[in-house]
């Protein structure tokens, strides 16, 4: 699919036309991966290899804000009929929490065929993932908004310890439901909101060991008190945000389809979710319910 310049600006129009940014509305973010502008300046957002095939320039890398992406300044660099491919999804809340990917066969697409590829996101292919080791462990409540464009079930992003298999806090993709997937040492447990069609917008927190929520496309909160370990402590080492999987030890429910964005919060952000939801969806075309 071809990715018009004009759909490109028309994409940045669209942010001006919704008011405050999304971390205006909600801020003090852990991290804020899209690339859109969430902070309502013109931040960095990707760090992008294009592949020649062997050509001249092949693996070269540049940064780019959101203005170099509309302007078709990301795909002049990548040049035509060649891919692109995210090494660096840059954090926009400020605290240096970018997500990275340094093993070229597992980094996303942002450029197929010299073409931005759709749904204004950046493509994950069913093995695919970019990981955030933050500066200081994080502990609950942990609340995560994501927006995606589901091909295949598979994880969006999590909150995540690295070097184990069993602790996270997670949003997964179903054929029909959107799902928070909470885990602390003992068996994990989950709760899903019913939701239709490949265009997600989730939202989901947990405010402690028996408190899970989760909503789809701004409907009701689904919840579960059902026990997934202890509260996420800084004892439990929960230190990374991983985006296209639940965790990077053994990683397994790598994400097929688009993520357009993935915000990190530690804190309940259920106040504020109306208003960002809403933010979300006027700028990606998303019915709300």
């Amino acid at each position: 699919m071809h990715v018009s310049l004009d759909s490109a600006l028309g994409r940045q129009r669209r942010l001006n036309s919704v008011g405050e940014s999304v971390l205006q509305i909600a801020p003090n973010a852990a991290a804020a991966y899209s690339l859109r502008s969430l902070t309502g300046g013109d931040p960095k957002v990707v760090r992008v290899r294009r592949d020649t095939g062997g050509a001249a320039g092949d693996n070269d890398e540049q940064d780019f804000t959101v203005s170099g992406i509309s302007s078709g300044a990301l795909v002049d660099f990548v040049g035509s009929g060649n891919d692109g491919f995210v090494d660096t999804w840059y954090d926009q809340s400020g605290n240096g929490n970018d997500a990275e990917q340094a093993t070229a066969g597992n980094q996303p697409k942002i450029v197929s065929s010299g073409s931005l590829v759709p749904d204004d996101g950046i493509d994950f292919d069913g093995d695919d993932f970019l990981v955030s080791i933050s500066a200081s462990v994080l502990t609950s409540p942990f609340s995560i908004f994501s927006t995606s464009v589901r091909d295949a079930t598979g994880y969006v992003g999590s909150f995540s310890k690295n070097g184990a298999a069993n602790r996270y806090f997670a949003v997964q993709e179903g054929s029909s439901t959107s799902i928070a997937v909470p885990r602390n040492a003992t068996s994990g447990v989950s709760v899903s909101a019913s939701v239709s069609g490949s265009d997600r917008l989730t939202f989901a927190v947990t405010t402690g060991e028996t408190s899970t929520s989760v909503g789809a496309k701004g409907g009701t909160l689904a919840n579960t008190t059902d026990d997934y370990g202890n509260d996420f402590r800084l004892t439990d080492g929960i230190n990374q945000f991983s985006i296209g999987v639940h965790r990077t030890t053994n990683p397994s429910g790598y994400f097929n389809g688009r993520i357009r964005e993935v915000i990190f919060y530690t804190s309940d952000q259920s106040a504020n979710r109306s208003a960002v939801e809403t933010n979300t969806a006027n700028y990606y075309n998303i019915t709300l319910v």
